[in-house]
């Protein structure tokens, strides 16, 4: 049986290919980084299209296959299109989660701030109907006492004119 021998340059130039991809992809990052751009699949596509010298870059459809494993962990490490949002490091979590924590805390106080005014105007309407209701005991009061100091005088009166 006859052995089938392969292409001892091709493993090399596969290789080569591999990396010469990986740079070309680096590269167009830290230019899209550069200009403070969207780190799309498209976006990386036109700028490695635009380093490369051969001008044929690396195809949007090579960042969508899954089998080329070298572009895929490296859109992971990179953080392009769909694993842009994965970009946040564990103390930005942190914060991010301290600052949710921070904002359920206010809107806590916020609503017990808020049953507090409610109760504030619930006690000065009652303050208000007391002291009406209080100003109208007076006058009451007040015509009583005037009415008795009249019956008072007028008896005196009264006593006096029977006594003359």
């Amino acid at each position: 049986m006859i052995k089938k021998r392969g292409n001892p340059n091709l493993n090399q130039h596969a290789h080569e290919k591999k990396e010469n991809t990986i740079s070309l992809i680096r590269q167009a990052i830290l230019l899209l980084e550069e200009n403070f751009e969207i780190k799309t699949i498209q976006a990386v596509s036109a700028k490695t299209k635009e380093i490369d010298p051969r001008k044929k870059g690396v195809s949007e459809a090579a960042f969508r296959n899954k089998e080329l494993e070298h572009i895929q962990s490296l859109m992971i490490e990179l953080r392009i299109g769909k694993y842009e949002s994965l970009s946040v490091t564990s103390t930005e979590l942190e914060i991010a989660e301290q600052l949710f924590q921070v904002k359920k805390e206010i809107k806590k106080k916020d609503e017990e701030l808020q049953k507090i005014k409610d109760q504030k105007k619930k006690l000065s309407r009652k303050i208000e109907t007391l002291t009406i209701e209080n100003e109208e005991l007076r006058v009451v009061i007040y015509e009583i006492e005037m009415k008795a100091k009249m019956k008072k005088n007028i008896q005196f009166e009264n006593n006096i004119n029977l006594l003359k």
